[in-house]
C-alpha cells in the first residue's frame, strides 16, 4: 500500500505540468482572440500577447456593422433553436421508450438509430446534398435544420436512453398504481427527474448545430443565408489582413458558446455522465 501511495505522489506533479501544459495550449489561442479584439492592427503585430492599450470596442461594432453578423447571427440562432426544440421533442421519449417501455424490436431498432454515429457527416454530404435538391430545400435554413437535427438525433437518443436507464423502473410502477398513464408518467414523474440529461442534451445540441461549419458549407449558397460560421469565413476574406476586425468577428461567434456552457455546466457534466456505468 505504501508503494503504491508514494507512486501516486510522486505522479501528481507530473500530472498536474501536463495538465497546465494543455490549459496553456487550449487557453493561449482563446486570450489572443479576446485581446486582439480590443486592439489596433499596430498594437497586435507589435505585443499581440500583452494587455491593449485602451479597451475600445470599435473592433467590434465594425465588425458587427460590416461584416453582417446581425443577419449570420439570426440564421445560426434559427437553425439552432429550432433544432434543439425538435431534438429535445424527439430524443427524450425515444429514450424513455428504449429505457423503460418493453416492445417488440426494441433492441434492433436502438442499434439501429446507434448506427448513425458510425457514420460521419463526410460519408454521406453527397447523397444528403442532392436529396435535399430533389425537395428544393437546397440553400435554405430549413434544409440544413433538417440535415442537423437527422445527425444530432442517434447520439442523443443514446444520451437519453442512459439517462433514463439511471431512474428506477419501480417508479414507473409506482405510477402506474395510482392510475397514471404512460404519457402522464413520463412528463410528470421521469422527464423532471432526468433534468440533467435534458439539459445536457440541449446543451451538446447547440455546441454542435451553432458552431457545425460543413453542412452549412455545402447546403447554404446565398450570402443572406449564411450561418455564424460561414459569415466568419466570408469576412475574413473581405477584411484581408486587418487582424483586429478578425479576432472581433470570432469572438462575436465564440460569445454564445461559451455562455450556454459556462452558465449550464454542471448540469453538462452531470448529464454527460449518466448512465456512464452502463
Amino acid at each position: 500500500m505504501k508503494s503504491q501511495t508514494n507512486a501516486l505522489g510522486k505522479s501528481q506533479p507530473m500530472l498536474l505540468v501536463f495538465l497546465l501544459l494543455l490549459l496553456t495550449m487550449v487557453v493561449t489561442p482563446i486570450l489572443w482572440v479576446i485581446l486582439g479584439s480590443f486592439k489596433t492592427a499596430f498594437e497586435i503585430a507589435n505585443s499581440p500577447f500583452s494587455l491593449p492599450n485602451s479597451w475600445s470596442f470599435d473592433n467590434l461594432i465594425q465588425a458587427w456593422q460590416l461584416g453582417n453578423f446581425q443577419t449570420y447571427f439570426w440564421n445560426s440562432a434559427f437553425i439552432t433553436i429550432v433544432g434543439m426544440v425538435i431534438v429535445f421533442l424527439v430524443a427524450c421519449p425515444a429514450g424513455y421508450a428504449f429505457a423503460h417501455m418493453n416492445f417488440r424490436g426494441n433492441q434492433l431498432l436502438f442499434y439501429l438509430f446507434l448506427l448513425g454515429m458510425a457514420l460521419p457527416v463526410q460519408a454521406i454530404i453527397i447523397p444528403v446534398f442532392y436529396q435535399l435538391k430533389v425537395l428544393g430545400l437546397v440553400d435554405t435554413l430549413s434544409g440544413v435544420t433538417l440535415v442537423s437535427v437527422s445527425l444530432a438525433l442517434p447520439f442523443s437518443i443514446f444520451l437519453m436512453r442512459n439517462t433514463f436507464k439511471d431512474i428506477p423502473k419501480e417508479l414507473r410502477e409506482s405510477a402506474f398504481v395510482d392510475g397514471a398513464g404512460e404519457w402522464k408518467t413520463y412528463l410528470r414523474i421521469m422527464l423532471p427527474l432526468a433534468k440533467p440529461g435534458v439539459v445536457a442534451l440541449l446543451v451538446f445540441t447547440f455546441m454542435n448545430i451553432w458552431n457545425d461549419f460543413l453542412l452549412p458549407l455545402v447546403l447554404l449558397i446565398s450570402d443572406h443565408n449564411y450561418t455564424i460560421p460561414l459569415g466568419l469565413l466570408a469576412f475574413q476574406g473581405d477584411s484581408g489582413a486587418n487582424y483586429g476586425l478578425i479576432f472581433a468577428g470570432t469572438l462575436i461567434s465564440m460569445i454564445p458558446s461559451i455562455t450556454v456552457y459556462v452558465i449550464f455546466q454542471r448540469q453538462f457534466v452531470e448529464g454527460m455522465s449518466a448512465g456512464s456505468d452502463k
